[in-house]
């Protein structure tokens, strides 16, 4: 009697898997800590070289894994996370004595935090895994990753590009690791594994908040639902160009991308027509409701899974709206702003909200409305050549990113088209319950000490403290 072979494969030991993961970046991280500059940067080199050289390549199946955007924009945001990334960063002292001030006798040492543990997402898997990992080395720190479920294989493939990539320039085996088997309970462990000492979190906001709650230090992104004001006074066409190469970009998939749309009244016409002229189509107000409940969910209040990233043409098609052929953006007008008006949130696709407003102040009131739900703390963009309406723009929006005449998306990971710190992760301050209000840089990833030394001896100090006393 012939007794068959099961070929269930065994249940993995979450805990046992995690250790082991741990354990191994642990003693790679005492390895790499003892390296030079010059050695990191040749490691950090080789990421590049390999990054660059595979961004197609990477890209394409990020694509065919996900299905969403596409792959020569995600070729682009590939290239964009190594060689854009590291030719910012590349002079940075960030091992040892990184800065002397003779003056005020202080000296600042950098030295690495240890294990990373890197949560990706589903919308940039290829290039967040990039721009970790060259953060991560520069600093000198190990990271490991709970790649999202969804891009397992493309961000698997990155992982082991970049692992065998720097192992052959010099760098410890196991700086470089991925959880295989994917789960939450796997990624959770992670974050919350005693040695882990930094959780660097991309995501949707349940997996943000989850970084947060670990006890340890952890850096995360918050949603973003970026409005754009179209002012009286803006260059229309430039405006129009730039929000539809951000909006089309990936299929819309940067969380920085613009999500509204807001136009002064006198000026809508022509805006309408610069959109149009550019394969926008404006949906019928008896069309609405269909895109809308094509695109959120009516239960999270959040873009539908399947959605993010799909053509406008796709979603029209969806939604059983018929558009012409060629059309690259959805624009929806709408009067509200909250769960009842489901467009007006955070989209994640090449389709708008819209709204006339009738006035500046009317304006502000809506991009205000338009932050309150959903993306306190991110991007708000404006097209304007009123320099008192930059002021008060400025001042007035809980965004950390307040960009003028420039596309949301390519605007907002900056170093593109203006000087902010090229990055892929975002911070929102405090507005987004975030612990950084900047564009996390390789600087976020170091201890510095200060060794400072005595200006002056005690005793001169006591002297002149009696004396004020005496007087």
């Amino acid at each position: 009697m012939t007794t068959a072979t099961s070929t269930k494969t065994a249940p993995v030991d979450v805990n046992e898997t995690i250790n082991d993961l741990v354990s191994r970046a642990v003693a790679a991280f005492k390895q790499y800590q003892h390296f030079s500059q010059e050695q990191v940067d040749e490691i950090c080199e080789a990421v590049v070289h390999t990054a660059t050289s595979h961004a197609k390549e990477l890209a394409i199946l990020a694509h065919k894994e996900t299905g969403r955007g596409n792959s020569e924009d995600k070729a682009i945001k590939n290239i964009y996370a190594s060689q854009y990334i590291w030719n910012e960063i590349k002079d940075h002292k960030t091992v040892g004595v990184i800065e002397r001030d003779r003056m005020n006798r202080l000296e600042k040492i950098a030295e690495p935090l240890g294990v990373i543990a890197g949560v990706t997402p589903v919308t940039n898997p290829t290039s967040t895994v990039i721009f970790k990992i060259l953060l991560a080395l520069k600093t000198r720190n190990a990271i490991i990753f709970g790649l999202h479920p969804q891009a397992q294989e493309c961000g698997s493939a990155t992982c082991r590009l970049l692992a065998d990539a720097i192992e052959k320039a010099g760098a410890p085996k196991n700086l470089i690791q991925w959880i295989h088997q994917p789960s939450i309970e796997a990624t959770s462990a992670l974050m919350n594994h005693p040695q882990v000492n930094l959780v660097l979190a991309t995501g949707g906001p349940g997996m943000v908040k989850a970084a947060y709650s670990t006890g340890k230090p952890a850096m995360g992104v918050g949603p973003g639902n970026a409005p754009a004001y179209i002012e009286k006074t803006a260059n229309i066409k430039d405006a129009v160009d730039d929000i539809m190469m951000s909006k089309t970009f990936d299929n819309g998939m940067i969380c920085a991308s613009e999500n509204s749309i807001v136009i002064d009244r006198e000026i809508y016409a022509e805006v309408k027509h610069t959109f149009e002229s550019q394969h926008a189509y404006f949906v019928k107000p008896d069309e609405v409701a269909k895109l809308s409940e094509t695109v959120i969910d009516p239960q999270r209040h959040t873009v539908r899974g399947p959605i993010a990233g799909q053509s406008a043409e796709k979603i029209a098609e969806i939604a059983g709206i018929k558009v012409p052929a060629g059309t690259k953006l959805l624009i929806a007008g709408i009067n509200g702003i909250g769960v009842n008006f489901p467009l007006s949130g955070e989209k994640l696709s090449p389709v708008l909200s819209m709204y006339v407003a009738n006035d500046t102040k009317a304006a502000f009131n809506i991009c205000l409305g338009l932050l309150n739900y959903g993306g306190l703390g991110h991007t708000a963009v404006l097209h304007t050549t009123n320099r008192e309406i930059i002021e008060a723009f400025g001042q007035q929006m809980p965004a950390c990113r307040i960009l003028v005449n420039t596309p949301g998306s390519l605007g907002g990971i900056g170093g593109l088209f203006n000087k902010l710190t090229p990055s892929l992760t975002l911070g929102t301050g405090s507005y987004g319950n975030n612990s950084i209000s900047h564009n996390l840089t390789d600087m976020d990833l170091l201890n510095i000490k200060t060794v400072a030394e005595a200006t002056r001896r005690p005793h001169e100090l006591i002297n002149e403290l009696r004396d004020i006393i005496t007087n």
